[in-house]
Parts: structure tokens; C-alpha cells; sequence
């Protein structure tokens, strides 16, 4: 089906109306859409978290008419729980112009056609879905810019725009020559912004080289101070401006945490905007103060600062294969070297930030560090003990534990002759004494989802769905969630039919019912994961044998991008079909159904319903003989 042709219009007859399927027969006039084509629509933008039913539960919806107070009318569908979908003509001129999608019962996404010809140019977030609203100005499905985005939103996207490589999606997030023009700000400032936003694109792609062959970065949250309030008459402006110099990204890449600058953020209006691009690193490449402020009151501040700053403009290469990097260990040591002096100067009231990335630097260190060097590890145990004894129950107190608890179970797991899984079992003991002496840490929602992952690897699947749906019950606007509920539905998975469908990486969709009446593999995979390399061999060898006796391999590939998957399967000969979504473990191919460790296979039967979740390519082929007599 063509882009566009999906989206209804109003056929309208004395004040009834029916919906009609663009490019498709009507249905019979007056007549309300069914609950299948309401779903049938799903959020242009990824990441969207809304209540979907499953097919068994879309027997318990129902579709009914809606009024406006004044004007404009519409279809609702409905379950048990409340609103799932809200499709609305708001000007009464037969057109369906806002798209609402809910979560629990609460709208948390908006697709809005503000110029009536049937394309969304408009997407709002909204609720507990957050605050931002982008604009599409040529309806293409992209965002070209913001009217509303929060500092925090703007570093997820930040990252969504370096894992995609895409280039115009962070320019979307950049100020333009007119908000720099409608600040009003002295010639010297205006051409120190114009200056960083023209050497972006560079930076940008100095930062891409500097992560090529590292795995997909997942967002865990940004770190930055109060923002400041540069006075109107300061340097000239007429207007005040409130500007965070700096917001640090803390994400996640090989099992891995590292740092990302966002660099300097200004607020136009209720949105926040970029004026220059990503660069990595845990300290900005200036002096971390606000336009105006004046250190010199104190030259060994001024000093240790500008040693920081010289530290950070050269961060160590990240490594293309795990194992002890001397240079990173070497890196974050100094590091932390200068960020306890810093510390000690700094007023109190502004020590914390500090303290956190005294306690990062340690972490890093300790996690790539041969486990016989404990030096890192042991710093970072005495600063623990001693903000925990200063601040019993504090969120700094929670920060630095969390980071010694990775660092601790990290050096553990390469260590020479560990119990695996004592170590597993002492890990959980650990983050579920965390969570209860924690239970609104930042670092809670990962917590949970760490819980509940090595409680699967444990077998411990009752305690896992118990972890699961903790996650999901007090972190409900967390990415975590998304997967947690994903992982519990897949725990509950065998006998059920899987529901499958998305976009193949050669173009058009797949849907299970395309494969319907036979038995089939569903097998998630990732270029970086070279697991995937024997197992298309053996996957191959199995479809010649079984595929004219009715087997099928699904292949799911959850690389960060289409070029990334594309670019592999051309050295590598893969059977089957393969689906792609942008955003890799993060997309939803996998946290509909929680995957988070690849590779990941289902065995569904000619029923539809899965056979078995948990079954490996070893034991694929005796299970095939038993489901293809």
C-alpha cells in the first residue's frame, strides 16, 4: 500500500458519518470502523509506548461515536481499561485530523494534521509519554524541528540521531539563525553560537568515527546542573536567557557505561536547543560555569578546572573487543585524581555533580582494569562507605552504591575460576537489597530489569515476572518498562500465538498470517552478535531439509540500522525472511516481547502458537521431526 493511503477520511450524510480507507472500497454508510482497522494504525514515530491488545483480547473492544463539546466528532476504541485509540475530525470539515493513541486508559501520543490534506505535520508526546511536540514541514514522517522539548528529551534524541547516523536528525534539535536573531544577544555572543552550530556537522561526524565498530548506545539518563539565568543588560541582551553550559549523557554501549556532551543548551521558548554537536567524554570542553561567571575568586578551582577541561579533549578510543584497556583504566584515574581536588574546592552545595563523576570515573576504571588491579575498585568501595556514612538514604548515596555494585560484579564475572552462578545468585542478593534500600534511586529502573534478566538466566522465572512487573508498577515511564512488560509477555509465551509483524529489511511487511499453516523458527539476531554466523549456516542446512516439508526462518534483525544489517547479510548467506525497525534492541521488534540477549529464537507450530521460547539451534532439528509428521 502506498505511503499516505492508510489514513480515513470523513464521508459525511445530515450529520452521520462513515469512515472510509483511502485507496480502498467504503465501508457501508454510517457504519463505525471495525476494532481491527482502528489498530490497524500504529504511531509514525518509534518508541511510542501504548496499550495494544492482543488478538485474543480485541474480542473484549468496542468501537463507539464521539461528540465534541462544541463541534467535530470522531471514533473511539475501548477495552476493559478504558481508551486505546482516539481518531478525531476537530473542525467538523469530514476529515479525521488528530490521531490519539493511550496508555492505561491516559492519551500519551498525538498525530495532528494542522492544514486538513490528511497528513499528520504535527507529534505531540504527552502525559506520561513526556512533554515533547515536533513539526514536519514537508510531511514526510520526519521530524524537522521542535516547539516543545526538555533538556532530557533532547539527549535521548541525541542519541537516537548517533546510533542512526543521521545527521538531520540532530539538526533538528539545533538552534536557527532566527531564534539566534530573537535573543537579541551582543555581536560577540551571537557569533560564538553561530560558530559552534557551523562546525557541527564536522564534530558530528569526528564523534561517529570515534564509536565506529562500538555497539548501539542505550540512553540511561543525563546529568546537568541548575539551569542559569543570564540577566537582561549582561553583556548587552535585552532579554533574559536561561542556559544549561553543559548536560552529560551517562548511556550503555557493550555492557559498557561511558559518557557524551550534549554541549551547550539554550531555551527558546518552551523548547530546549543544541548549539553545537555530540562530542564524547565525561567533562565539557570548557569551563562548566555560566556565561558571566567569573572563577577567578579562586585560582586552584581555575587551575584544576582548565587541567579537566585538557584531560577530556583527548578520552581514550573505545575498544573494538572487550577484555582490560590500560588507556581508558589510565584516563579515568586521572580523572578522578582531579574531580576529588575539584571537590574539595568547590562549595558544598555544588559538590554532588562532582561526587558523581568521581564515582564514574572510579567504576570505568575498575571495569576495565585486569582483575588482578583493584585499585580503581578499591577507591571507589572507600568513597562509597564514605557518602553512605555522610548521607545515609540520599540519591548521591544511591548513585555511588549502584556504581560500585557494577564495577564489583563486572571484575567478578572475569575473574579465574569463579562459580558463575554463585556469582549470579550474589548479584541478585545485592540489587534486590538495593531496590529495598532504594526504592526511588535513578538507577532503580535498571535495577529491577537486572533482577529480573538474571533471574531467567537463574530459571527463576516466577521471581523474574515478580521483578518484571515491578519495573513496570513503579518506573512506568522509564524505557525499562517498555521491556519489562515485553519480557513478561514472553515468559507467558508458549501455547499462545505470536503475534509478529513489521517491515522487511528489502522492503514491505510481514505478518505471521503470511506463514500461516506452518512451522517456523523465529530467530532474533544482530551484526554484532557473531553467534548469528553458525547458526544461519545451521538454520540454512535445516531449511533445505524441512523447508518442503513446511518449515519457515524468520529472522529479526536487531542492528541499530537498516545499513548496518543490510551490509552484513551481503558477506554472510542468511535464510529465510529478515524484518528491521531503526533502534536495535530499543525498537519494538524487540521489546514487544522483551528480547534483550541475542540471539533469541521461538519455535511456532502450524497452529500459530509458540511451541517453545526457550529451545536452542542444537535442538532445533529433533523438534522439527516431532512438528512436521
Amino acid at each position: 500500500m502506498a505511503k499516505g493511503t492508510r489514513r480515513w477520511r470523513w464521508a459525511g450524510l445530515g450529520g452521520m458519518a462513515s469512515l472510509v480507507i483511502w485507496g480502498s472500497a467504503s465501508s457501508p454508510l454510517h457504519a463505525a470502523p471495525t476494532v481491527a482497522q482502528m489498530l490497524n494504525f500504529t504511531p509514525r514515530q518509534l518508541g511510542v509506548d501504548c496499550s495494544t491488545p492482543t488478538a485474543q483480547q480485541q474480542s473484549a473492544c468496542k468501537v463507539e461515536l464521539v461528540k465534541g463539546a462544541s463541534k467535530g466528532s470522531g471514533w473511539v476504541l475501548k477495552d476493559s481499561s478504558g481508551t486505546l485509540r482516539r481518531f478525531f475530525d476537530s473542525n467538523d470539515d469530514n476529515k479525521i485530523d488528530i490521531w490519539s493513541y493511550y496508555k492505561d486508559g491516559v492519551e500519551v501520543y498525538r498525530e495532528i494534521d494542522s492544514n486538513g490534506n490528511g497528513k499528520p505535520d504535527q507529534y505531540r508526546w504527552l502525559n506520561a509519554g513526556g512533554m515533547k511536540w515536533g513539526v514536519d514541514e514537508n510531511e514526510d514522517g520526519r521530524i524537522d524541528s521542535w516547539k516543545m522539548i526538555s533538556p532530557e528529551e533532547v539527549s535521548q534524541e541525541v542519541l537516537l540521531a548517533i546510533n542512526a547516523r543521521d545527521y538531520a536528525r540532530l539538526q533538528a534539535l539545533m538552534m536557527t539563525e532566527a531564534e539566534i536573531a530573537a535573543l537579541d544577544l551582543p555581536a560577540a555572543e551571537a557569533k560564538r553560537l553561530r560558530d559552534g552550530l557551523s562546525g557541527a556537522r564536522k564534530k558530528f561526524d569526528e564523534t561517529l568515527e570515534k564509536l565506529k565498530g562500538a555497539n548501539k548506545l542505550t540512553w540511561l539518563h543525563m546529568e546537568t546542573g541548575v539551569p542559569h539565568c543570564v540577566p537582561a543588560g549582561e553583556g548587552g541582551s535585552r532579554v533574559d536567557r536561561y542556559v544549561h553550559p553543559r548536560g552529560t549523557i551517562l548511556y550503555e554501549s557493550g555492557g559498557k557505561n561511558d559518557w557524551m556532551q550534549t554541549g551547550e543548551m539554550i531555551q527558546v521558548g518552551q523548547a530546549w536547543r543544541l548549539v553545537e554537536a555530540p562530542y564524547l567524554g565525561a567533562a565539557a570542553d570548557k569551563v562548566p560555569a555560566a556565561p558571566g561567571t567569573n572563577l577567578g575568586d579562586n585560582p586552584k578551582l581555575q587551575k584544576l578546572i582548565e587541567e579537566l577541561t585538557e584531560l577530556d579533549k583527548k578520552p581514550p578510543m573505545p575498544q573494538a573487543t572487550p577484555g582490560p584497556s590500560p588507556e581508558v583504566v589510565q584516563y579515568n584515574l586521572r580523572r578522578a585524581d582531579l574531580l576529588e581536588k575539584i571537590v574539595g574546592e568547590v562549595k558544598p552545595k555544588d559538590r554532588e555533580q562532582w561526587i558523581r563523576q568521581v564515582a564514574d570515573s572510579l567504576s570505568t576504571a575498575a571495569q576495565n582494569s585486569p582483575v588482578t588491579d583493584r585499585t580503581a575498585l578499591d577507591r571507589l568501595v572507600r568513597l562509597e562507605k564514605q557518602i553512605v556514612e555522610a548521607m545515609a538514604g540520599s540519591s548521591l548515596a544511591a548513585y555511588v552504591t549502584f556504581r560500585e555494585m557494577q564495577a564489583d560484579y563486572a571484575m567478578r564475572l572475569l575473574k579465574p575460576g569463579e562459580d558463575f552462578n554463585r556469582v549470579q545468585k550474589e548479584w541478585i542478593d545485592r540489587l534486590t537489597e538495593f531496590v529495598t534500600k532504594y526504592p526511588k534511586a535513578d538507577d532503580g529502573a535498571d535495577a529491577l530489569l537486572q533482577l529480573g534478566m538474571v533471574s531467567e538466566f537463574l530459571a527463576k522465572e516466577i521471581e523474574a515476572k515478580k521483578w518484571y512487573e515491578q519495573l513496570a508498577r513503579d518506573y512506568p515511564d522509564k524505557p525499562q518498562a517498555v521491556k519489562a512488560t515485553g519480557a513478561k509477555k514472553r515468559l507467558e509465551l508458549e501455547g499462545k500465538p505470536l503475534e509478529l509483524s513489521g517491515p522487511l529489511l528489502d522492503g514491505g511487511q510481514f505478518s505471521m498470517t503470511r506463514i500461516a499453516g506452518k512451522v517456523a523458527v523465529v530467530y532474533y539476531w544482530a551484526s554484532w552478535n557473531q553467534q548469528c554466523v553458525g547458526d544461519f549456516a545451521k538454520l540454512k542446512l535445516l531449511l533445505d531439509t524441512y523447508g518442503p516439508k513446511g518449515f519457515e526462518v524468520v529472522c529479526v534483525s536487531l542492528d541499530g540500522t537498516a545499513e548496518e544489517a543490510a551490509s552484513f547479510l551481503k558477506r554472510v548467506q542468511a535464510p529465510g525472511v529478515h524484518l528491521h525497525q531503526p533502534g536495535g534492541l530499543e525498537s519494538k521488534l524487540a521489546t514487544d516481547y522483551g528480547v534483550m540477549v541475542l540471539p533469541n529464537l521461538f519455535l511456532v507450530g502450524k497452529d500459530g502458537k509458540v511451541v517453545s521460547r526457550t529451545i536452542q539451534i542444537n535442538g532445533l532439528e529433533d523438534e522439527l521431526k516431532k512438528q512436521l509428521k
